[in-house]
């Protein structure tokens, strides 16, 4: 089964193929490369500081690798943990196989096989449990754990500034600006925003404050259970999800539960969303799951499913 961004793991997971070919050959850094020491502060409000750009990079979270590959550096990716071959989306997944491994990540990657690339830069996400293992060895890490479509756009730039790519990013930043923009657009004049609890696998689900509740709202729709939860990836129970009585219950895909199960638990059959069979399983979770460059796709497919007549 396909693992799912939950509490303590690592997020699995629209970039027309013309926009990934436009980046990849607008030159390395282009304008707002950098000619003295880079800071950045990361998501985990860590300092880094490094004397020019890094170019030896550990990429672990296939959300992250997309990031890389989509600014031109997969000749700069040294190691990949175990997931990105296995659950990078289309149309990244092919430029993820062969790259070499440093093995499963989860809970956390083993410093020997980082340490043997030789890496100048990790770029991991906050779901790992400890990299003392790595800092203890004076391997930078930089952590991406972006909560929102604006945290997405954060650290796209974030590796940009450090990989002197910052131009490229700018400019991947303001085609994903553009396209979300033209899509949200189409639903300004939707009045009603139907109620959706998002069933990431034993009801695991999205509270407030994540990029998938972000995600949900963009696509025109409301987060059922954020209001009944105070954690951003609580698991609920069967009682809170018909107390919210959702409009719709999306089924992440690599939750391992049919569209069958679902309404058979304990008093779904009441909830709105089964009496007029809006229970459905999202087929390209992958681009919802974890927050990552195809948030486009996304947000699209979401809205696909909200308002089929505003989004074709």
């Amino acid at each position: 089964m396909r693992q799912v961004f939950r509490p303590g793991r690592v997020g699995r997971g629209l970039l027309a193929a013309v926009l990934i070919a436009s980046a990849a050959g607008c030159g390395a850094g282009g304008v707002g490369a950098p000619t003295g020491p880079i800071h950045v502060v990361d998501d985990a409000g860590q300092h880094l500081t490094f004397k020019a750009p890094v170019h030896r990079l550990v990429v672990i979270a296939p959300s992250n690798f997309e990031i890389v590959d989509a600014l031109g550096l997969i000749h700069d990716i040294v190691g990949v943990d175990s997931s990105v071959p296995q659950y990078t989306p289309t149309p990244w997944r092919r430029a993820a196989q062969g790259l070499p491994s440093i093995g499963n990540a989860l809970p956390e990657p083993s410093a020997e096989a980082v340490a043997a690339r030789r890496p100048q830069l990790v770029i991991t996400n906050e779901s790992l449990s400890d990299l003392k293992s790595l800092t203890s060895r004076h391997i930078p890490v930089m952590v991406l754990n972006p909560t929102s479509v604006a945290g997405v756009y954060h650290d796209i730039v974030l590796v940009g500034e450090v990989t002197g790519t910052t131009g490229r990013a700018r400019r991947l930043v303001a085609s994903l600006k553009h396209q979300l923009a033209a899509l949200v657009a189409k639903l300004k004049t939707i009045r009603r925003r139907p109620t959706v609890f998002y069933d990431l696998g034993d009801l695991y689900t999205t509270g407030p404050g994540t990029f998938l509740t972000n995600f949900i709202t963009l696509a025109g729709g409301k987060n059922a259970l954020a209001p009944l939860v105070k954690a951003p990836w609580p698991q609920v129970t069967a009682e809170q999800v018909v107390r919210a009585n959702p409009d719709y219950i999306l089924i992440d895909s690599g939750a391992g539960t049919t569209v069958a199960q679902e309404t058979k638990l304990a008093g779904f059959s009441a909830t709105y969303a089964v009496k007029h069979h809006q229970v459905l399983v999202v087929p390209n979770s992958s681009y919802l799951d974890e927050p990552s460059i195809g948030l486009v796709r996304g947000v699209q497919e979401l809205a696909h499913i909200l308002h089929p007549r505003w989004v074709s």
